[in-house]
C-alpha cells in the first residue's frame, strides 16, 4: 500500500491557503465587529446627539476607519463572493476632504445608515456560510494520524 507523503511544494501551498483563510477570517471579523460597534454608538441616539458626544463620535469614526481599512485589505476574490456589498463606495470613502462640518456629518450619517447595515448583513451571512459550509465541516472532522515513510 502506498502512502502519499506531502512534498515541500504542497506543504507550502497548504500553508499559503491556510494563511489566506486566517486573513480572510480576520478581515471579515473586523468588518463585522466594527459595524456592530457603530450600531451600538448610534442606537437610541439622534444625529445631533451622536455628533455632540466626543466619545461616541470618536468610537464611530475609529470603527468606520477599521471597516475601510479592512475592505482595502480584503482580496478581490472574497469581495466577488459578496456582490451586494458596495465595495467601490468603501474604497472611495474619504472623511477628510475640506467639506463643511454639515456636509461631513451628512456623509458620515448616510454611511452609518446605508453602507454599514448593508455591509454588516452581507458579511455576517458570508461568515455564517463560511463557518457552516463544507470547508468548515472538513476543518472540524478528525484528522487521520500522520503516516511516516519507512
Amino acid at each position: 500500500m502506498s502512502t502519499l507523503i506531502p512534498t515541500p511544494e504542497s506543504e507550502s501551498a497548504l500553508r499559503r491557503r491556510s494563511c489566506a483563510c486566517v486573513l480572510r477570517g480576520a478581515l471579515l471579523g473586523n468588518l463585522q465587529d466594527a459595524a456592530e460597534a457603530i450600531g451600538r454608538c448610534v442606537v437610541g441616539h439622534d444625529r445631533d446627539t451622536v455628533f455632540a458626544q466626543p466619545a461616541l463620535r470618536e468610537e464611530m469614526m475609529a470603527s468606520l476607519e477599521v471597516m475601510r481599512e479592512s475592505v482595502l485589505a480584503l482580496p478581490d476574490a472574497d469581495k466577488a463572493d459578496m456582490p451586494d456589498v458596495p465595495w467601490a463606495e468603501w474604497e472611495g470613502l474619504r472623511f477628510v476632504d475640506g467639506r463643511s462640518a454639515r456636509e461631513w456629518r451628512d456623509q458620515v450619517w448616510t454611511v452609518i445608515h446605508e453602507l454599514v447595515p448593508t455591509t454588516l448583513q452581507q458579511v455576517s451571512g458570508h461568515i455564517s456560510q463560511f463557518n457552516d459550509g463544507p470547508a468548515a465541516r472538513a476543518r472540524n472532522e478528525p484528522k487521520p494520524a500522520p503516516v511516516r515513510a519507512s
